[in-house]
C-alpha cells in the first residue's frame, strides 16, 4: 500500500449497527450517537471492528485495480480496492458488516480480502480517481493479433494512458528487459516506475501502440515515429510516439501533449515582470533573430508559442516550420517537416520566404544551412524565432558559430536570447522550513545569508510519491543583445568575456533567478544545484 493506514485512537462509545450500515448517515443521526463529524464516526467504526482507518485522499491507487473490482459493484456496495497482490486484496469500506459480499469477492478473485475503514466521501472520491479517469476509447484491432492478446493489450494501453494523464506525466516509457516489460512515467522531470509486466506481453503492447499511431506493426528493427489522437470527455488526448529497437525488444516513448498550453500567455509561464518586458520587446521587433534555448523538455516550444500568441494579429502573416508540429495554433500557418519527402528545415524555409511572411518560427536550428537561412531572413526584414540546444543564453552564440554560421551574420541579426530550464518545486503537503546549513551554503557558493533566513525542504509524502517535490517552474535568464555585444560576437570573443560584459550591464544569470526562488521557499537547495551553474 502506498501510504500507511492510520489507526484510530480508542474511543469509549460504541457505534449503533444501523448507523454503520447507513449509506449516508445524516448530521442529526450522527449527533444523536455522539459524533460531530463523519471522520469521528469512521474512526469509531475502525476501533469497534478492530480494523485500520485509512485516509483515502492521500492514496495513489494502482492502475490495475480497475480489472479486479467492477465499477458497478464498487458503487453499489460503497467500496474501493486500494491494494492487491497475488494473495490478497485490500478494500476500503465504510460498512464492514457486508460479510457475504467479502466472502464472495475472496472466492471470485481467489485471494483473501483485507478491510480498511474510510468515510463514504473519501470512497466516492477514490472511485472517481480510479474509474472515471481511466475511461479511454477503443480503436479497431490490428489483423496480426489474436482477439485475446488484443483485448488484454487494449485494456492495458488505455489504462496506462489514462493513468499518465491523471498523474500529469509528460512522457510514458514502455521498455523491455530480459524478464519483464517495465512501464515508467516521467513526472516533474523525474522517471517513476509504475509497474512491471511479464515480458510475454511486450509485443502485444507495442503492436497496440503502433496501431494507434498508424505505424507499421511488421517493422521491428528500425525506428518509427507517429502520433496518437484519442477523443475523451476531457478533450482530445494527443501523444507523440517514438519506437526504438533495443536488445530485448522495442522501446516506446509517448510524449503527452497538452494543446491548452499552446494558448497560454507569458504570465501563465512564470515570466517575471522584467523578463516579460524584455521578451515582448524582442517579439515586437520589426526584424531580427530571437532564440529560446535549453535542454530537451525544458519548455522551449511553449515559450515560443506564447511569444507568437502575444504578437498574433490578423494583419501579421505568421508561418512556422516544425519537426514535429506539437500544438495547433489558430490563425498561424504551420508546416510539418517531412524528410522522406524532401521537406527539410532549409527547403521549407526557402519556400516560406516566398510566402510574404512577417514572422517565421523555426522549430530548431540544427545545422549550418538552417542557421544561415534564419540569420539572412532576419537581416532582410523578417522576425525569426527559433530554438537551439544549449545550457545558457551566451552559449547559444557559440553554438551558432560552431554550426558554421559566420559571426558577421550572427552579430547584426541577433536581437535577444531566452535561456530556460525547469526546476522542481517543494511539495506543499510536506514542506518544512529550516535555516540553511554550512554545507548547503558552500555548495551554492554563498558566503552566508541574513540572520533568520529559512529555506524549504520536502520530507516526502504520499502526495508527492515520497520525492519531496511536486510541480515545476521555469527558471530563466534573458539577454538583450546590444551594440557592444555585437562587436564582441564579430571578433569571436570568448563566452566568459561576453558574460562578464553582460553582467556588468545588469544581466541576471539563471543561477541568480534560481537563488531568488530558493530564498522564497519555492524550491530546494538540491534543485538549484541540479538545474543551474554557479
Amino acid at each position: 500500500m502506498n501510504a500507511q493506514a492510520k489507526v484510530a485512537p480508542p474511543l469509549a462509545r460504541r457505534v449503533p449497527i444501523e448507523l454503520v450500515q447507513d449509506r449516508a448517515p445524516s448530521m442529526t443521526a450522527r449527533a444523536r450517537a455522539g459524533f460531530a463529524r463523519i471522520e469521528d464516526l469512521s474512526e469509531a467504526v475502525a476501533v469497534q471492528f478492530k480494523l485500520p482507518r485509512l485516509e483515502l485522499d492521500a492514496i495513489d491507487l494502482a492502475i490495475d485495480l480497475v480489472n479486479l473490482v467492477p465499477r458497478e459493484l464498487a458503487e453499489k456496495h460503497q467500496l474501493v480496492p486500494v491494494f492487491a497482490n497475488t494473495d490478497e486484496i485490500s478494500l476500503a469500506v465504510s460498512d464492514p458488516t457486508q460479510i457475504a459480499l467479502f466472502d464472495w469477492l475472496s472466492r471470485h478473485l481467489k485471494r483473501s480480502t483485507a478491510l480498511v475503514i474510510a468515510t463514504p466521501q473519501e470512497i466516492a472520491r477514490a472511485q472517481a480517481r480510479l474509474y472515471e479517469a481511466r475511461r479511454a476509447p477503443v480503436v479497431d484491432a490490428g489483423p496480426d493479433l489474436s482477439r485475446e492478446q488484443l483485448a488484454a493489450a487494449t485494456q492495458v494501453v488505455n489504462t496506462v494512458i489514462a493513468a499518465a494523464i491523471e498523474q500529469k506525466a509528460s512522457d510514458i516509457h514502455i521498455e523491455a528487459s530480459e524478464q519483464a516489460t517495465v512501464i515508467r512515467f516521467r513526472v516533474d522531470g523525474a522517471l517513476r516506475q509504475i509497474e512491471a509486466r511479464p515480458i510475454e506481453h511486450h509485443a502485444a503492447l507495442v503492436s497496440r501502440i503502433k496501431i494507434l499511431a498508424n505505424l507499421d506493426i511488421s517493422i521491428h528493427h528500425a525506428p518509427q515515429d507517429g502520433r496518437i489522437k484519442l477523443p475523451s470527455a476531457a478533450g482530445d488526448i494527443d501523444l507523440r510516439v517514438s519506437v526504438l529497437p533495443t536488445y530485448w525488444g522495442e522501446k516506446v516513448v509517448c510524449r503527452l501533449l497538452d494543446n491548452k498550453r499552446a494558448a497560454l500567455p507569458l504570465d501563465a509561464l512564470g515570466f517575471d515582470a522584467d523578463h516579460k518586458k524584455q521578451l515582448l520587446a524582442m517579439a515586437s521587433s520589426p526584424y531580427g533573430l530571437v532564440l529560446v534555448t535549453g535542454p530537451t523538455g525544458s519548455g522551449k516550444s511553449t515559450t515560443l508559442y506564447a511569444a507568437l500568441n502575444a504578437i498574433r494579429r490578423p494583419d501579421v502573416n505568421i508561418i512556422t516550420v516544425e519537426d514535429p508540429v506539437e500544438y495547433q495554433l489558430p490563425g498561424i500557418n504551420q508546416v510539418q517537416v517531412a524528410v522522406k519527402r524532401g521537406l527539410t528545415f532549409p527547403s521549407a524555409l526557402r519556400s516560406i520566404l516566398r510566402q510574404d511572411p512577417d514572422v517565421i518560427l523555426i522549430g530548431e536550428i540544427r545545422d549550418q544551412e538552417t542557421g544561415q537561412l534564419a540569420a539572412e531572413a532576419a537581416l532582410t526584414g523578417h522576425l525569426v524565432l527559433s530554438s537551439v540546444h544549449t545550457n545558457d543564453a551566451l552559449s547559444s552564440i557559440t553554438r551558432l558559430t560552431e554550426l558554421g554560421v559566420e559571426p558577421f551574420l550572427v552579430a547584426p541579426s541577433l536581437v535577444g536570447i531566452v535561456a530556460q530550464r525547469l526546476m522542481r518545486l517543494v511539495c506543499k503537503a510536506c514542506v518544512e522550513l529550516a535555516p540553511p546549513d554550512a554545507a548547503e551554503l558552500e555548495a551554492l557558493g554563498l558566503p552566508g545569508v541574513p540572520a533568520g533566513t529559512v529555506v524549504a525542504r520536502g520530507r516526502g509524502c504520499a502526495a508527492c510519491h515520497r520525492t519531496g517535490c511536486s510541480g515545476r517552474v521555469a527558471v530563466r535568464e534573458v539577454l538583450t543583445v546590444d551594440e557592444e555585444l555585437r562587436a564582441m560576437i564579430t571578433r569571436r570573443a570568448p563566452v566568459e568575456e561576453m558574460r562578464a560584459a553582460a553582467i556588468a550591464k545588469g544581466f541576471k544569470t539563471m543561477r541568480f533567478a534560481a537563488l531568488r526562488m530558493w530564498l522564497a521557499g519555492i524550491t530546494s537547495t538540491r534543485e538549484v544545484i541540479r538545474v543551474t551553474r554557479s
